[in-house]
């Protein structure tokens, strides 16, 4: 099967999502996972994430503002799907972990150009997004991510997803983040990445995930009292290469998403 081939059949996949929500809600899952095992996890991802965001089908110019919502809602979801998965299948191993690596000092254009890819697909929902980032341990963004949170519209669903994200932060996909919350002296990223945990437990109400969570920032912080201090603390460093332009880049893309987002709630409202 050459490239546009390839093409076809997700966009026709696709399609039938963005006809049929139902199958994509009882069968999208169990589909995307079969494509994965049965071919290049990366290639379905990106190409899933560049048709999302193309033209087209899903295309958002000229069109009536219900079909725009619509959209916008379906892209979000297979966002959401597609986060799912990425965080749980085994299938996905192989992703992960060139996610990990991908934003690394030393990394190849290549590799943070499957970040990057992504990340703008991902911007249509935010608490995938700031998975996204925990899983690359791009933790620099994901805090600055968690202070623009507060302009995204805080729904029972958007709340439904974050307290998932916190149970799924204790699954074996997450160890190294919890085991870099131990780094307390990595002055580059642990007060990012401890920021993002406390951003989490801020954004949840009182739960069993929040207690949780609550648990294992009391732990860290209990390791804090028992090291030595270290001294003046040395300027904070970007954990992203080529940052900050390409920091300040996905930002901005994140914005103009979600403000899309909201630009088309208010429409549709009135």
């Amino acid at each position: 099967m050459n490239d546009e081939e390839f093409m076809r059949v997700l966009d026709a996949i696709l399609h039938l999502f963005f006809e049929d929500k139902t199958l994509l809600e009882l069968r999208g899952s169990l589909i995307i996972r079969k494509l994965c095992v049965l071919l290049y996890a990366k290639s379905i991802y990106l190409s899933l994430a560049t048709i999302l965001q193309g033209t087209g089908e899903y295309c958002l110019e000229n069109a009536e503002p219900i079909l725009v919502s619509e959209r916008l809602y379906f892209r979000s979801i297979v966002v959401q799907t597609l986060s799912c998965i990425l965080l749980t299948a085994r299938e996905l191993d192989g992703l992960r972990l060139q996610l990990r690596s991908c934003l690394k000092s030393g990394a190849s254009q290549g590799a943070i150009d499957v970040f990057v890819t992504l990340f703008g697909c991902w911007c249509h929902n935010p608490v995938s997004t700031l998975a996204l980032c925990l899983i690359a341990q791009a933790y620099q963004l994901s805090s600055s991510l968690i202070d623009l949170f507060p302009d995204v519209s805080i729904t029972v669903g958007f709340l439904v997803q974050v307290d998932k994200l916190v149970q799924l932060l204790e699954s074996p996909v997450f160890l190294q983040l919890r085991l870099h919350l131990l780094d307390v002296h990595d002055t580059a990223q642990h007060p990012f990445l401890l920021k993002t945990m406390y951003g989490l437990l801020m954004l949840l109400p009182q739960s069993a995930a929040y207690a949780t969570l609550n648990g294992r920032l009391a732990t860290i912080s209990t390791l804090q009292m028992h090291m030595h201090n270290l001294g003046s603390a040395s300027p904070l460093k970007s954990s992203i290469p080529s940052a900050p332009d390409l920091q300040n880049q996905l930002l901005n893309t994140f914005r103009s998403t979600q403000s899309l987002h909201a630009n088309c709630a208010h429409q549709t409202a009135s």
